[in-house]
Formats: C-alpha cells, sequence, structure tokens
C-alpha cells in the first residue's frame, strides 16, 4: 500500500534521521545551479534597472547591450545581494528544522561545507535540540509544509510536546493531546497540513504582478503571457 500524505505513520517515518542525509553534488549538478542563480539574478536585474524601465515605459525594445551598462551591473549586484539574503533566511530556517528532529551540529556543519561543529553551533545558537530539553529553555520550531506553517512546542516538566498549525486553506488545528516526543508531534502536524494544503492558484499568487518572466521560448513575458 502507497504511504498517504495525510497518515503520521508517514511523518514519523519522514522524521526519522536517515544517514547519510544526501549524497555530494555532481560537477553538472553544480554548474546547473550556479546557471539557475544567474539567470534568476537576472530576471530580477532586468525588472529593477531603471534604464530597461525607461526604455519599457518608452514602448521601446531593450537593446541587448544595456547588460554592459555600469548602473545594469549594479542592478545585478543588488539581485545577487537579494539572493545572498534568502540564502541565508533559508539557511537559518532549514539548520533549526534539522536541528529540531534529530540533526546535530555536526551533521548541520558537514551540509554547510564541512564547517566544524563548533562553528555550526555559532553559526545557529540553539538549533539543536535534545528530546530532554525543557520548554522554559527551548524555543518552539516551525514546521513548513505545503504552503501552511505548524509550530512544535515542548510542554513544561517534560510533560511532552504539543503542536498547532494552520493550512495553506487556512484551517487551523491543533494536538488533542500532548506526544511522546517532538519526532511524534511534528508528525500528526505534517500530517494535517498535508491534508489542508491548496491547489496552487497562479492568479492569486501573482495578483498585481510586474515582474518579467520567461516563456517555453525563453522570451520575457507578464504574468498574462503578454511579450514584454
Amino acid at each position: 500500500m502507497e504511504p498517504t500524505l495525510d497518515d503520521p505513520n508517514f511523518w514519523t517515518a519522514m522524521m526519522t534521521l536517515r544517514d547519510p542525509a544526501y549524497r555530494e553534488p555532481t560537477d553538472d549538478e553544480l554548474l546547473q545551479l550556479e546557471d539557475d542563480v544567474a539567470d534568476a539574478a537576472h530576471d530580477l536585474a532586468r525588472a529593477i534597472s531603471t534604464r530597461e524601465l525607461a526604455y519599457r515605459a518608452g514602448g521601446q525594445d531593450v537593446p541587448a547591450g544595456v547588460v554592459a551598462s555600469p548602473d545594469w551591473g549594479l542592478a545585478y549586484l543588488c539581485a545577487l545581494h537579494e539572493i545572498d539574503g534568502i540564502v541565508k533566511r533559508l539557511a537559518d530556517r532549514y539548520a533549526r528544522t534539522a536541528g529540531a528532529t534529530g540533526a546535530t551540529y555536526a551533521h548541520l556543519g558537514a551540509a554547510w561545507g564541512g564547517i566544524t561543529r563548533q562553528a555550526a553551533r555559532l553559526r545557529w545558537p540553539g538549533a539543536v535540540r535534545k528530546p530532554t530539553d525543557l520548554a522554559d529553555g527551548a524555543e518552539p520550531f516551525e514546521l513548513r509544509l505545503a504552503g501552511g506553517v505548524a509550530t512544535i512546542i515542548q510542554l513544561p516538566d517534560e510533560h511532552g510536546f504539543v503542536w498547532e498549525a494552520t493550512g495553506a486553506d487556512g484551517t487551523s488545528g491543533q494536538g488533542e493531546e500532548p506526544y511522546g516526543s517532538r519526532t511524534e508531534a511534528a508528525a500528526y502536524a505534517g500530517a494535517f497540513l498535508a491534508r489542508h494544503a491548496n491547489a496552487y492558484d497562479h492568479d492569486a499568487a501573482h495578483a498585481g504582478c510586474i515582474q518579467p518572466h520567461r516563456d517555453a521560448h525563453g522570451e520575457y513575458v507578464d504574468c498574462d503571457g503578454r511579450q514584454l
């Protein structure tokens, strides 16, 4: 029988750390990642470049040579800075999620380019929680899934773990009783979020969007498919 996302037993298995957790990326995969990041920065630079905006506002085609201008280069640098900030925020989120559900600082350090356990602890203080940590000294952690978010909270005096969550469809819920471990509570929270996921709504997600996108032919279009 195929496991279902709303089955807590499935999530209990998912929350059990597999070691090794990943294989090393290949050179081709890293080159593809670099291309993807470069494309993302290029798209944002095009959207924020005042030189490009001036051309488009005047109803003119943007010449290919615009990317050689120093101000366009600064727009691209600004885009890379935003990407760097996003990477840091995502790294913090996933380091704390992994640390709260079984990963050690040694695991986090190895995943972050092979830094030491001590360096990982300094980078993400408090990210790794022991099962016996008390709620008075341990912060809750968030589990994000299928567009929703759940918070796992440890009760005082080692009386178990509870969760509360809001799914992507707006439905809120919470655990009916304390669970014996953070992993078990996260499993039930994950099942709730999976049950209350929303189908992706392009119009809602891109309401008022003016950012350029690429179509199937690589041309820049707006959210309604009109060529820029």
